[in-house]
């Protein structure tokens, strides 16, 4: 089970509001896109990536083109290969109006991203 990190519960809440309501703008909407390569409605696509030092979790899906803005690659793990997407430039340039903007927060560490997106998707989506 994972646990969000305590001692970074202001950008945890921050980061999981950003997202709940760029999930929830999609749905409004109704520019919930699909991809066969990624399979099921796509609202957000979160993926965490470096800017200017710092990770960042960033949508990938942006609704008003219906894209996922990145380059899928592909990795074997467990004896299976699974598509990953790198974020491409207009990504990027979103993330960084976000940042900009103070909507979203940085992690000193992937692994820290990955922990409170691991936490916080779930109760987004269900």
């Amino acid at each position: 089970m994972s646990v969000e990190n305590k001692n970074k519960e202001d950008r945890f809440v921050q980061n999981k509001n950003f997202f709940k309501e760029y999930h929830d703008k999609v749905i409004s909407s109704g520019r919930v896109g699909s991809n066969p390569n990624i399979g099921g409605n796509i609202t957000m696509f979160i993926t965490g990536t470096n800017i200017d030092g710092k990770e960042y979790l960033i949508p990938l899906y942006n609704p008003e083109t219906g894209e996922v803005e990145g380059t899928p690659y592909q990795v074997e793990l467990d004896g299976e290969m699974k598509t990953f997407y790198r974020p491409n430039k207009k990504a990027i340039q979103r993330a960084r109006e976000y940042i900009a903007q103070g909507l979203i927060s940085g992690y000193e560490k992937p692994e820290e991203a990955e922990t409170d997106r691991s936490v916080f998707y779930p109760q987004i989506v269900n």
